[in-house]
């Protein structure tokens, strides 16, 4: 696999290049730039195998960018794009991989992709050999707290509000198209035309840093339309939730997957933030949650398993403290002379534990 960069300052042609790009098997996109500057800052530190450089940008001459990159960059290879042949011999003049004149097609980018493989030809082998180790694995979580954690089980922060934000929409929405305008809507407003979308493509940008830092082994692609979160195999609290409904209402119960379902619920969808669009998720997940747990529980006490029903309630309202359903079960559980007392001691085991 081979780490590829994308600089063009004309959104759409950015955009055509990187769904081109992105649905090659042998790349994944680790950066995209509109602005030389930023791509010059953030190069060191992203050490592409491959740059897509558009020639004729506003700010800085392609050719000459090309010659800053090499500073930086030596083991980065480039591709030129631009919408005129006369570059050519310039562009190979910096020792370039390859030129693509737009509007850039598929065999164009295969083209590249054996370029590229000839000159790094055991490239694929280390990587199969290190993928066969086996290794921590990073963690997404949605309920409670959003938290992304690496391998190392380190918090990973984001570096804005909104990148965030659309970081938890696309973790409620996996494997879908989330429209463009939609998400600019969501994200900004009061905000329309050409500067939403820029806007909208920096945000991607940023969480696909975020995503590539922790390790995730999700990717975000670009669409006609807008962005998929692609997860793959990875598997993550929220996903799991979506997928309860024959759980909960068919006649024979999995409880093992209940168990798992139950022990990953720790609290309301992205407890805390502010999110308009989270509503009727967040409390679709809650009446989810309830009708497992009430489901467990039930199997406890039928089966005599008095404690064990005790402490998936006790679970319970550490998670949602404030759900009356939950202390309406906790009552039939306890005899009527023992009630008072039995609640006294869930009531100092609660506050215990919240302070």
């Amino acid at each position: 696999m081979y780490t590829a960069v994308i600089l063009e300052d004309e959104i759409p042609a950015l955009d055509l290049l990187e769904v081109l790009v992105s649905r090659h098997e042998s790349f994944t996109i680790s950066g995209t730039f509109t602005n030389p500057a930023e791509a010059l800052e953030q190069l060191p530190e992203l050490q592409p195998d491959i740059i897509f450089l558009d020639v004729e940008m506003p700010q800085m001459n392609g050719l000459e960018l090309a010659l800053r990159i090499r500073e930086g960059s030596e083991q980065a290879h480039i591709v030129f794009t631009t919408g005129h042949t006369h570059y050519a011999v310039k562009a190979f003049d910096v020792q370039a991989l390859d030129y693509i004149v737009k509007p850039v097609i598929p065999k164009a980018i295969e083209r590249v992709y054996n370029r590229l493989a000839r000159q790094q030809p055991s490239r694929s082998m280390p990587e199969r050999a290190a993928a066969a180790t086996p290794v921590p694995a990073p963690t997404v979580t949605g309920f409670g707290r959003l938290e992304v954690r690496n391998a190392d089980h380190q918090l990973l922060q984001f570096p804005t509000r909104i990148s965030e934000e659309l970081f938890a929409y696309l973790l409620c929405h996996p494997n879908r198209e989330a429209d463009k305008w939609k998400l600019s809507e969501l994200l900004w407003p009061d905000m329309d035309g050409e500067r939403v979308l820029r806007n909208l493509h920096t945000a991607i940008y940023r969480v696909k840093r975020v995503m590539e830092a922790g390790g995730l082994p999700m990717r975000i692609k670009k669409t006609s339309e807008g962005y998929t979160l692609d997860t793959g195999e990875f598997v993550y609290d929220v996903m799991q939730y979506q997928q309860t409904g024959r759980l909960l209402t068919g006649e024979r119960l999995d409880l093992e997957q209940l168990e798992k379902l139950f022990s990953l619920y720790r609290g309301p969808l992205f407890q805390g933030k502010p999110y308009v669009w989270k509503i009727s998720l967040e409390e679709n997940y809650r009446l989810i949650y309830e009708k497992l747990s009430i489901r467990l529980i039930s199997e406890a006490i039928s089966g005599g398993a008095l404690q064990a029903a005790e402490d998936r309630f006790y679970a319970c309202l550490l998670a949602e403290p404030q759900n009356e359903e939950f202390y309406r079960q906790l009552l039939q559980l306890f005899p009527a002379e023992d009630q008072n007392r039995r609640m006294q001691q869930m009531y100092s085991r609660l506050r215990e534990e919240h302070t």
